[in-house]
């Protein structure tokens, strides 16, 4: 922005400077004029960004930590899938690439280049053009390293793209981005089909959808519970899906293929059934349901003993305290910070330089730095 400053400056320079036999009045006139044409440069390029340059519907393909740190923790499971719908005044926010039931929408203002979404927080547009858009999070008193970067590609561009790569197919398997979308949720109508008779066991499976034949047809490839009975229940349920997807962009395909994995469980604190949608690996419940609540609630009690320890300047506890936070809750990131600070705050530099190494080698930005700074 500031060579394109300069440059205009330079310009209107040069062109009145260039030739002293021209009148003040002619003189006047062009400077005014080029001046308007400067302002409307400078307007059109870095003022308010249009309501229309942003609506529509926007996928999001790739995530990163604000300050160029890889992701980590919980955040990781939000760059799963992520659909945005931005209205006239609304940003609604979809998880599920297969429906829009779990959709979720927030009132905003527009202001300049800031989705302003509450008094505290909203997102801030770094780039939008025809069919990309580059969103960072804002929200008061959080560092960068605690806020995303999400970068996203307009839905429209994204399906051109794959109609394109599987235009001489009939057969295709579909993905996250590429995928028919149903107006139900096959969660819930599996889970009503049960009528709370679950039993544990996880399967692996997956259903073809025929357009022309407007059927679906559903094959179960493992299973860790040999009962047919609730196998048939499943397939029963998918089987007869077809009059809920919406086909519009795959009425050219002889089939279409979507894999899934499901999990049917019964705890004293849980019990439903769960299914994952475009893979065939079961370790995806562990990855997306994170780690057990007990672990978690543990985590957070040795945190918390942890911070008071430090505060009572009891160095070893707190140290202690930190790494076994941060081995039940892995996610816990904070706490290898916290225990690299407490060992650097009692002295013992070669220790907090060997958690800011481990912390960096996860892809942490700001743990390369306090290594590079306080370690050479």
């Amino acid at each position: 922005m500031l060579s394109l400053s300069f440059k205009i400056e330079f310009q209107i320079e040069n062109i009145f400077s260039g030739n002293q036999n021209r009148s003040n009045k002619y003189n006047f006139k062009m400077k005014n004029f080029l001046f308007i044409i400067a302002l409307f440069f400078f307007t059109n390029n870095y003022g308010q960004i249009k309501l229309s340059t942003i609506q529509g519907y926007w996928i999001n393909d790739k995530v990163e930590m604000k300050d160029g740190s890889d992701l980590f923790g919980r955040f990781v499971e939000d760059s799963v899938y992520a659909e945005y719908r931005i209205d006239q005044n609304k940003l609604c926010i979809n998880s599920s690439p297969i429906h829009r039931t779990n959709e979720s929408c927030l009132d905003f203002t527009l202001i300049n280049n800031l989705i302003k979404t509450s008094q505290y927080a909203g997102f801030i547009i770094e780039k939008v053009s025809n069919d990309s858009l580059i969103l960072s999070e804002k929200i008061d008193d959080l560092t960068d390293d605690k806020l995303k970067r999400l970068y996203f590609r307009k839905q429209e561009v994204v399906l051109d793209n794959f109609k394109e790569e599987y235009k001489d197919q009939k057969n295709i398997t579909a993905s996250k981005f590429f995928t028919p979308k149903t107006n139900a949720t096959i969660e819930i109508d599996l889970n009503k089909a049960f009528k709370n008779n679950y039993s544990n066991f996880e399967l692996i499976g997956n259903f073809k959808i025929y357009p022309a034949q407007k059927k679906v047809k559903t094959a179960v490839t493992f299973s860790t519970q040999n009962d047919s009975s609730r196998i048939r229940i499943v397939k029963k349920i998918i089987d007869h899906s077809f009059e809920k997807w919406n086909l519009k962009d795959f009425q050219g395909y002889e089939s279409i293929e979507i894999p899934f994995v499901l999990k049917s469980e019964i705890t004293k604190s849980y019990w439903g059934i769960s299914v994952i949608f475009f893979t065939k690996d079961l370790t995806e419940f562990e990855r997306i349901n994170g780690i057990k609540m007990e672990d978690l609630r543990k985590s957070s009690d040795y945190f918390n003993k942890a911070l008071i320890a430090y505060d009572e300047k009891r160095y070893p506890e707190a140290v202690t305290y930190f790494t076994e936070s941060y081995n039940l809750d892995h996610k816990n990131i904070d706490a290898l910070y916290n225990k690299a600070a407490v060992y650097f705050e009692s002295g013992d530099k070669q220790n907090a330089c060997q958690v800011w190494l481990e912390i960096s080698m996860l892809g942490q930005v700001n743990a390369k730095q306090l290594f590079l700074e306080h370690c050479n």
